[in-house]
């Protein structure tokens, strides 16, 4: 395809897809856990590994549905199976920060002296 915006689509598609990847790679140096339960380069791991493959299959869709299929066919057309996909990574995407949010919230914060602070007390 010689559109610009097929380029580009296709650059979003696979940076996209290598940041969902790099989400779920372990790292000893990471400060949290994932709600996975190990410390990964990401610490939103897997919402955010949802989110980047979300994006990605969107711009997969986009670039196949309208852009190549109109630079084809003259005409463009969203398909149903791939949009479903999408869909459903999305709703997994949301799901998981839920759950991320739920698991982030039963930790206290032991690296500041923030959460030591009483209600209407002064910081020092």
């Amino acid at each position: 395809m010689s559109s610009p915006l097929y380029g580009i689509l296709m650059i979003v598609s696979v940076v996209a897809t290598i940041g969902g990847v790099l989400t779920l790679m372990p790292a000893s140096g990471a400060t949290y856990e994932n709600v996975l339960g190990y410390r990964s380069l990401c610490p939103f791991a897997p919402a955010a590994t949802l989110y980047c493959f979300a994006i990605a299959g969107t711009s997969c869709v986009i670039r196949a549905s309208f852009v190549k299929r109109k630079a084809l066919t003259g005409k463009a057309e969203l398909r149903t199976g791939p949009a479903v996909v999408v869909a459903v990574l999305y709703a997994l995407a949301v799901f998981s920060t839920f759950w991320f949010l739920d698991v982030k919230a039963q930790y206290a914060d032991a690296e500041s002296g923030a959460t030591m602070l009483e209600y209407g007390d002064e910081w020092p």
